[in-house]
């Protein structure tokens, strides 16, 4: 039986990531994954979903071109896209595959089960698949001193939704179609769900969101929630809220799969994408015969040093609590192997930036307006990407950004808006944030002009009255 400093169960954000890390660590290292490296993230989530949403805005630019520009004849063939995405996607997974090997990761590739533990540490049972090298061997047993449990979430699935992957399809089988459904409902009206919504109107699609929430992206700030909203319906997106799904039938005779609401009404469409949220991925692993305690949530309780109730065993990404992000989930990783190997690491999750991909996209990194934690006595500042040269010059003139500023000591707490390429943006507030800066930092900050990262700056003096290209009458008051 072969033994390992380290096992990783999950070949995701997390679990990939850990073992990286934990190589470049100086430690022996074993990875076990049942499909393709990358996880939801690679295969079926953030990258193959940014890639549609790239073509659709390129889409968008030959529907309404720029100033100067006439463009009468254009069209589009989504299966090469789809192709594309697929090359993409192999590329990267690829690519993982092998960054592990020149590291000397062991790669298993298969479904792990924790067979049992002791004070030498874990012992694990394999069950090979189809990826696995040798097609001659069925199983494996590998023993470890640590393990990294890092086996991520998959879409959720409600019996009365009838999900047949044909006409009532989860975001996996969306990133797969290879033709523009003519009409399409989503349920669920959060970043799943707006950003197929996005996508597939871009594309054609007549599409319809029906959310049992009041508003969409509902745990967004309430602003951002109202701007999406309304570039939504400029597009002609209708969105049902506060509406509960009772049931969705499959496609009948005429070729639409049914939508029921619990107040009786019934919409139809060619295809429902059911984007209500996502299950962990912890079922048959083993962790109920290790101890290993849970949250009230049924997440994989952790402490700071993200090492579970059993010494030795850690988790990550979404198994554990926070946001199910990916870059949370590497994060995570990063944290469990280096203190596996003997480096203290505790988590914060408190400067953690995320990002939403509609046209245009949103970014948000801290703290929100309306969040609980808010200190007393906050300023926001905001700047418009309509006063911004650069924005001007690319015709990207719709959007904005807020900053929140802790009122005495300036010291940036969060940050929202939604623009182009506002998730960058968010990343070099997130950077200020880490080390603890104020808007001051950011002004002494040289930008360069013309760039769109000048409204950083100016959104974060906003919030004393002094951005340079904006009137405030709260200019006459000095907070320095």
């Amino acid at each position: 039986m072969e033994n390992f400093d380290v096992c990783v169960l999950g070949g995701g954000p997390a679990g990939y990531v850990s073992a990286l890390k934990s190589a470049i660590n100086g430690l022996s290292v074993a990875i076990i994954e049942k499909d393709r490296f990358g996880g939801t993230c690679l295969n079926r989530g953030c990258i193959p979903t940014k890639i549609l949403y790239s073509k659709a805005k390129y889409l968008s630019r030959l529907k309404a071109p720029e100033h100067g520009f006439i463009v009468d004849e254009f069209s589009f063939n989504y299966g090469e896209i789809i192709d594309y995405k697929d090359e993409v996607v192999l590329t990267l997974t690829g690519g993982v595959e092998k960054l592990l090997k020149a590291r000397k990761v062991k790669i298993f590739y298969g479904f792990g089960r924790v067979a049992g533990s002791d004070d030498n540490g874990f012992r694990l049972g394999i069950a090979l698949n189809e990826y696995s090298a040798d097609k001659n061997i069925e199983e494996a047993q590998i023993s470890a001193k640590n393990l990294i449990i890092a086996t991520g979430s998959s879409p959720l699935m409600i019996s009365s939704f009838n999900i047949d992957h044909k006409s009532i399809i989860t975001s996996d089988e969306a990133l797969s179609l290879r033709e523009i459904p003519k009409s399409l409902i989503i349920i669920g009206g959060g970043v799943i769900g707006c950003e197929f919504a996005n996508i597939f109107s871009e594309f054609g699609s007549n599409v319809k969101i029906i959310e049992l929430l009041p508003s969409i992206l509902s745990t967004e700030d309430a602003e951002i929630s109202k701007f999406t909203r309304k570039a939504f319906k400029s597009r002609n997106i209708d969105i049902t809220n506060g509406a509960e799904v009772d049931s969705i039938a499959p496609a009948a005779a005429n070729g639409k799969a049914a939508v029921t609401l619990k107040s009786g009404e019934i919409f139809e469409a060619d295809k429902v994408i059911v984007s209500i949220g996502r299950r962990l991925n912890i079922a048959g692993l083993g962790l109920e015969d290790t101890g290993i305690k849970m949250t009230e949530r049924g997440r994989i309780k952790v402490d700071s040093r993200n090492e579970t109730s059993i010494k030795g065993a850690y988790a990550c990404g979404d198994i554990i609590d926070g946001p199910m992000l990916a870059h949370k989930a590497s994060f995570d990783g990063i944290i469990a192997a280096d203190n596996i190997a003997g480096i203290n690491r505790e988590k914060n999750y408190d400067v953690l930036p995320w990002s939403i991909y509609t046209n245009p996209p949103i970014g948000t990194v801290g703290l929100k307006e309306g969040d609980d934690g808010l200190p007393l006595n906050y300023n926001t500042g905001r700047f418009s990407y309509a006063a911004n040269g650069m924005a001007l010059a690319m015709e990207e003139k719709e959007g904005f950004l807020k900053v929140l500023v802790e009122e005495k000591s300036k010291k940036i707490i969060g940050a929202t808006g939604v623009g182009a390429d506002i998730p960058e943006l968010i990343a070099e507030i997130a950077s200020h944030m880490h080390y603890g800066g104020t808007i001051f930092d950011i002004e002494s900050t040289i930008h360069s002009h013309p760039t769109l990262s000048e409204i950083v700056p100016e959104s974060a003096l906003d919030s004393i009255g002094e951005a340079i290209h904006k009137f405030n009458s709260r200019a006459a008051k000095k907070h320095r």
